[in-house]
């Protein structure tokens, strides 16, 4: 949980380089995004654990509005750099260096009981949503307000209600 926790904070203070270290311990202890993350890797532990995870799960729906399954497989990296009104339903899984902006959806469908898979690098814009058991490859962009409802191939730009590809073979690390 450390290294992944770690991986998180290096990737949501990226964007602060270079600092010196009384910058970053400024940004460590008031960024929205550090915060987020810091409670949602809690409520992972804790679950991993076994043990009850209701007052991390509550501390982040109270201060961002996030709701987090306790199924949910989250791999390092995580970047959440507008906090707000995520859900993520049970049986989701999140890539290694992931971006998740505001009131994105990952959620399940009626009847079936896989989440969607998000691969490593994928970034998901504000208001998108990926519904079911669907498979988002690797260092993908779905854009903002995009519902993703079929698979999409790696390292593509997808938008629209439904999301289709609208370009390939995009670099993104």
């Amino acid at each position: 949980m450390l290294e992944d926790l770690k991986a998180d904070l290096r990737r949501n203070l990226k964007d602060y380089e270079p600092c010196s270290g009384l910058k970053r311990m400024i940004l460590l202890l008031t960024l929205n995004s550090v915060h987020a993350v810091i409670l949602i890797r809690m409520q992972l532990w804790c679950a991993k654990k076994r043990w009850p995870t209701i007052v991390f799960s509550k501390l982040l729906f109270w201060f961002f509005k996030i709701e987090i399954n306790k199924n949910v497989v989250i791999g390092p990296g995580l970047r959440l750099p507008h906090p707000m009104g995520i859900l993520i339903g049970p049986n989701a899984v999140l890539g290694a260096n992931c971006d998740v902006y505001a009131d994105v959806r990952l959620v399940l469908t009626k009847g079936i009981k896989q989440g969607p898979v998000l691969a490593d690098g994928v970034f998901m814009g504000d208001g998108s949503k990926a519904l079911g058991p669907i498979h988002i490859g690797e260092y993908s962009v779905i854009g903002a307000s995009a519902v993703v409802t079929s698979d999409i191939p790696a390292r593509v730009t997808a938008a629209g209600v439904p999301a289709r590809v609208l370009s390939r073979n995009i670099v993104r690390s």
